[in-house]
């Protein structure tokens, strides 16, 4: 195995938050998955997907046995997660709530939006898949609203990062999708309308916004500028490369 690439929040690491979001770069996985492919809906052989994932979770100090994931539908269901769901995925959730020590929480991505987060105050975590439906859904808002609504979690205190994602100038969207977001009263702002009569749609701010707008001050989201599209070198993207891995963004509770 190649040595990891991960990428950290600041934010995070400097409130000892065990997180990471990874790269393509320092597994064992053979091309077009190589080779830090962290996703079982591929091609790639589930062995390689293990010991990809054992690795990650090894490097920020968490047991491999102990992590849980979420199915990933596209929606906006937030699920509380314990200890006894470890080694399993959460069905027909595309975030997840952990108060958990020890317990990594992990979503996987390749041009959609990860979003971690954590509650230093009441010592309560959050891992989140935004892609364009679960964001038009406002899967963000969700969480933020599950972590007040089943910890007492108050957005002030929050801190969040949102991770590697295609950019605007790369993901093109139609009118349907479009429309999808007419309730936003800020979305003329995150669509650009292009010369083809579509528009180009900047996910990681959307995210950002809702965030905002659930009361996370600016300056506690720390917001990784990497496009997914533009890094074949460091990134797997579906939107580029179609048949590729997924990385991974974990969030955990220190034991």
């Amino acid at each position: 195995m190649n040595p990891l690439d991960l990428l950290f929040a600041e934010n995070l690491r400097r409130a000892g938050i065990p997180h990471a979001f990874t790269t393509r770069r320092g597994g064992v996985s053979p091309p077009p998955f190589d080779s830090l492919n962290l996703g079982r809906g591929v091609h790639d052989d589930s062995a390689n997907v293990a010991r990809n994932r054992a690795a990650i979770l090894r490097a920020i100090g968490i047991d491999p046995s102990r992590h849980v994931e979420a199915s990933q539908v596209h929606g906006a269901t937030v699920a509380v997660v314990t200890a006894r769901d470890a080694a399993g995925v959460i069905e027909g959730a595309d975030g997840m709530v952990t108060s958990a020590p020890g317990l990594a929480l992990a979503i996987h991505a390749a041009d959609c939006v990860p979003v971690l987060l954590a509650d230093p105050r009441r010592r309560v975590v959050a891992a989140v898949h935004a892609g364009w439906r679960g964001s038009a859904a406002g899967i963000a808002l969700e969480a933020v609203g599950v972590l007040a609504d089943r910890f007492e979690s108050r957005a002030e205190d929050l801190l969040v990062a949102i991770g590697p994602a295609i950019k605007a100038c790369h993901y093109e969207v139609d009118e349907p999708v479009f429309d999808r977001y007419r309730d936003w009263p800020w979305r003329d702002e995150l669509f650009a309308p292009n010369a083809r009569g579509r528009w180009q749609l900047d996910l990681q701010a959307v995210n950002r916004r809702q965030l905002m707008d659930a009361g996370v001050p600016a300056a506690q989201i720390e917001v990784l500028e990497h496009c997914t599209f533009d890094r074949p070198d460091l990134f797997f993207s579906y939107r580029r490369d179609r048949e590729t891995g997924r990385m991974g963004a974990i969030i955990a509770l220190s034991d």
